[in-house]
């Protein structure tokens, strides 16, 4: 087994320092998840970067998820935010899904649905949270983040429908 050094669990994990920021640390990962979403999707990024990074983010964000449990003693430690950045770029791909809206109008959705679904946890976000180690900590974001994903999706349906 590859040992990876401590310094670079808690870079990747806290999303580069973002997860020790003062207050709502997982609501700054997941707005500077969606400024990177609006970059790739006007720079041209494909559909299946986004979901590609989304994949590598949950495949790495298990392991490092229980790393820092076990350093931090406690369940879904305050500073990994690294799946904030799992869930709202799965939440994110309604930009690149809405047709005929503004993309920063679908990552704004995006990005208030998952705030939403990861804060209040609906079934089975809750049920899922109970996973052990870091299955838990990134799957529930996996699920509030195709939870918001289809309310993003609506959302700017909604929203066409209304502007004609």
């Amino acid at each position: 087994m590859v040992k990876i050094p401590n310094g670079l669990m808690t870079a990747v994990g806290s999303l580069f320092g973002i997860g020790y920021l003062a207050g709502l640390s997982g609501t700054y990962a997941s707005a500077v998840t969606a400024g990177l979403l609006l970059a790739a999707f006007y720079l041209g990024a494909p559909l299946w970067a986004a979901a590609a990074a989304a994949a590598a983010a949950v495949a790495v964000g298990i392991p490092v998820a229980g790393w820092f449990e076990r350093r931090l003693g406690r369940k879904d430690p305050r500073p990994f935010v690294l799946d904030e950045l799992a869930g709202m770029l799965i939440a994110g791909l309604a930009a690149y899904l809405a047709t005929g809206v503004p993309a920063w109008a679908s990552v704004a959705a995006a990005l208030v649905w998952f705030r939403v679904c990861d804060i209040l946890k609906p079934p089975p976000v809750r049920q899922i949270e109970r996973l052990p180690g870091g299955w838990g900590v990134v799957l529930d974001d996996v699920v509030a983040g195709a939870m918001a994903l289809g309310l993003a999706l609506a959302t700017m349906w909604m929203f066409r429908l209304a502007i004609g």
